[in-house]
């Protein structure tokens, strides 16, 4: 029998209004959207799986992976819904990448009379067979291309639903020439007038004989062309890195108290516990949640006990970095350096990699009198003598927090003098970066990656100065060589 996850509190769409043009656009990043009949639902049976992944994404934070197992039964389906349209113009465009191609997937729009073919049911329909992508016109399978491994594909698609024709463009990540250009092709079933009320992404449906793993991002459905040329369109359709760092602050500045949350992870759930969630009122009930909400009210009134009760919280459920995070946010009101200090060291390793991270910094440096020995450091840089590193970091972020950036590259660049890994040159980067300057940023990542070959984080950030530049085939050089490593 299958079961229906409701992922409320796990699928991430754009947050808002939309305009009237608009019937779908999930980007999977901002804001909370409720699954149900007018939004989409997750289906995952067996062994497979649909979810969120922040490793592989074509723009933003997020994409959706689905990952089918052959022979289990079942196939996993992400599957959304619209107003029903009967007639004029519906645009369709989502970007795909798929890891191993040689395994099916079927994508569809489809309307009342669901995924048949038949009027009313498969409008368009696009699948995988042996590696190769074919489109589903007047019933046959007709090949286009054979699919490569780890690249994006843009696929638009203009369905007109009185003429049941549709037009199909795809083109290849960084590629201005599309790979596929057709006009005016009969719908699945060669039926005029079939109407459309919902798409879904697949593994295999019939044969239960694949093992594909793929992502779906940037997923937009609307009346009118502009809606889907306008969000997602190069040089700014991607989130780089210096984005991310300004979401991340913007974030910061809306949560003066508590830190924001930034899934559920933060408090210790796993991806099953996640997905037997049904709605954001069963995440407000869960009670780390509810407790965490009641000490960061506490926070506003009682600055000491609110870091009390942090603290009993975060070991109660030492799984959960939320409310150790929190108690490093209510020691810095209390004004208790020496705490804020202990517990800053103490979150180091765990924030490594959180976005986090260096607004946290900031935050502890803005709280701290030890940023003049950084300064006067840095107006006197031959000194052999660098500052602490717990010091000069936080001096840095808070540079960064404040917009002084060629300052805080200069200071970076001095620290990497003292320092045998790349990190602060990496640092120097992501400063120049900031400041509007990606080919200033390029030597010093390279640099951070000669320092520290297996370096995650340089290969990211050069991926995004590559593609703020313009160039298309380094950009993708150090992206895939980033997805390489994933994989393993």
């Amino acid at each position: 029998m299958k079961r229906i996850f409701s992922l409320a509190v796990l699928l991430i769409a754009m947050a808002g209004e939309l305009p009237a043009s608009t019937l779908v656009q999930y980007s999977f990043d901002d804001g909370l959207t409720d699954t149900g009949p007018d939004t989409f639902a997750i289906f995952q049976h067996a062994k497979g799986h649909v979810r969120l992944s922040s490793q592989i994404r074509y723009s933003g934070y997020r994409s959706i992976e689905l990952h089918d197992v052959a022979g289990d039964g079942d196939f996993p389906e992400l599957q959304g819904y619209f107003d029903e349209r009967r007639k004029g113009e519906l645009y369709f465009h989502f970007a795909m990448l798929v890891v191993n191609p040689g395994q099916n997937l079927n994508i569809a729009l489809a309307g009342p009379a669901w995924f048949s073919l038949t009027g009313n049911g498969i409008a368009f329909w696009l699948k995988t067979t042996n590696g190769v992508l074919h489109h589903v016109s007047d019933s046959i399978p007709k090949k286009l291309f054979r699919v490569d491994p780890f690249v994006w594909y843009l696929i638009d698609v203009r369905y007109d639903i009185d003429r049941g024709t549709y037009d199909l463009t795809i083109h290849r990540e960084g590629s201005a020439a599309p790979l596929v250009a057709l006009k005016d092709q009969p719908n699945a079933a060669n039926v005029p007038g079939s109407s459309v009320d919902k798409f879904s992404f697949v593994g295999s449906v019939y044969e239960d004989d694949s093992d594909v793993t793929y992502y779906v991002d940037d997923v937009i459905i609307g009346t009118d062309e502009k809606v889907v040329l306008t969000p997602f369109v190069a040089p700014g359709r991607r989130k780089l890195f210096v984005d991310r760092w300004r979401d991340a602050k913007s974030m910061m500045v809306r949560s003066p108290g508590c830190p924001p949350i930034l899934s559920l992870a933060d408090f210790g759930l796993q991806n099953g516990q996640i997905s037997e969630l049904r709605s954001e009122t069963d995440v407000e009930k869960l009670p780390a949640v509810r407790e965490w909400r009641s000490a960061c009210t506490l926070m506003e009134k009682d600055a000491p006990a609110a870091a009390t009760a942090f603290a009993d919280l975060a070991q109660r459920n030492p799984n959960a970095p939320i409310f150790r995070i929190s108690e490093l946010m209510a020691l810095i009101r209390t004004k208790d350096r020496e705490a804020v200090m202990q517990r800053w060291s103490a979150l180091e390793p765990l924030l490594a990699n959180d976005v986090r991270y260096g607004m946290i910094a900031a935050i502890v440096g803005m709280n701290t009198d030890d940023l003049t020995r950084a300064e006067q450091w840095l107006r006197r840089a031959e000194s052999v003598d660098a500052p602490e590193e717990e010091i000069a970091e936080q001096y840095y972020f808070v540079l960064l927090w404040k917009g002084d950036w060629l300052h805080a590259a200069k200071f970076a660049e001095s620290m990497a003098r003292h320092a045998k890994s790349g990190e602060w040159i990496e640092r120097a980067g992501d400063a120049l970066f900031l400041s509007g300057a990606p080919a200033l940023a390029r030597p010093k990542y390279e640099e951070a990656l000669r320092r520290s070959p297996d370096s995650y984080w340089p290969t990211v950030k050069l991926s995004d100065v590559f593609f703020a530049l313009g160039d298309a085939a380094n950009e993708a050089v150090y992206r895939q060589k980033m997805y390489g490593r994933l994989s393993e």
